[in-house]
């Protein structure tokens, strides 16, 4: 599986656990069985889940923050380079 695929399954882990806390109220949250027994555990999978999600969302913001660092450098020099083909700064 790479990534993309394993972030959407996170995400897919996460919408469903949140589908299922938010079935669960105080009408029914001491019946015994399903999913109001077993809450803190969705919770914990929704927040493992969550956890991997955010991992890539990380290392996607550092990856834009390089490109767009890269990007401006590469611009700077070349305008530099143009206005300045000689490297007199004109100062």
């Amino acid at each position: 599986m790479n990534d993309l695929e394993e972030t959407y399954a996170a995400l897919q882990i996460i919408i469903a656990r949140l589908d299922t806390l938010a079935s669960i109220n105080a009408a029914n949250i001491l019946i015994p069985g399903g999913p109001q027994a077993r809450y803190h555990e969705i919770v914990e999978e929704a927040g493992a889940a969550l956890g991997q999600v955010e991992t890539v969302v990380d290392m996607l913001r550092e990856q834009l923050e390089y490109e767009h660092r890269r990007l401006d450098e590469a611009r700077d020099a070349a305008l530099k380079e143009e206005y300045h083909p000689d490297g007199n700064t004109g100062g």
